[in-house]
């Protein structure tokens, strides 16, 4: 459930962006970066308005009488940022005259805040998202000689979780094996789980898939 909320914020956020309904269009949403220090410090390309998200523990549990565990106060964070060439910091937060150009720190915060507000994402939620605090990411001297302006927001939700029973080493059975293929030599120009760490690129991707199998899985003991 954690990397389905994590993945669902992602697609919230494009499917938003892809719809016109911002000025501007979000060019990175990924989940958070193994080393986002080094990222900076690097010479790749960091491609603004952008938006990672990350899992960052859960407030408290309690078991349920019928096999699941309710998971309170999940959070989860949210980081936006945008860059401007401009000389003056201001113009990296407010934007500028043309809010599809030169959106500006602000108006992503407040667009990925309304955005996730009270969603269930299509999941199975038992209390929908909230956004809570949010804290200005410290200019690091890589921030600043990028030109970026970064937020952070907190998001929290409640979801269930399966409860191992006695003997059971994974709480969720291996009950079918789902599989994306790519055809050798007439594969698509994008194959599956084309750009590792972007929305709706992560397997299963049955969109970019040449074929797509689900496969039940015998349950029977030896």
């Amino acid at each position: 459930m954690i990397a389905a909320i994590e993945l669902a914020i992602l697609a919230r956020l494009k499917a938003l962006s892809d719809a016109g309904t911002l000025p501007w269009r979000w060019r990175t949403l990924a989940t958070y970066p193994e080393d986002f220090d080094a990222l900076l410090e690097s010479q790749a390309e960091i491609r603004t308005p952008a938006a990672w998200v990350t899992f960052a523990g859960w407030d408290s549990s309690y078991l349920t009488g019928d096999g699941a565990m309710i998971v309170e106060g999940a959070q989860f964070g949210v980081m936006i940022a945008d860059e401007n060439r401009r000389p003056s910091e201001q113009h990296q937060r407010h934007g500028g005259p043309d809010p599809a150009s030169e959106p500006g720190s602000y108006r992503l915060l407040a667009a990925a805040a309304s955005a996730l507000a009270n969603q269930t994402l299509g999941l199975d939620l038992v209390k929908p998202l909230l956004p809570g605090a949010v804290r200005l990411v410290r200019p690091t001297e890589a921030i600043q000689r990028r030109k970026l302006s970064m937020y952070a927001i907190q998001l929290s939700c409640d979801f269930a979780m399966a409860v191992a029973e006695d003997g059971e080493t994974d709480p969720a059975a291996l009950e079918t094996l789902h599989v994306n293929w790519d055809v050798p030599v007439f594969a698509d120009p994008a194959p599956v789980d084309r750009e590792p760490g972007a929305p709706g690129t992560q397997l299963p991707d049955d969109f970019h898939a040449d074929a797509t199998d689900t496969i039940a899985l015998n349950q029977e003991e030896d």
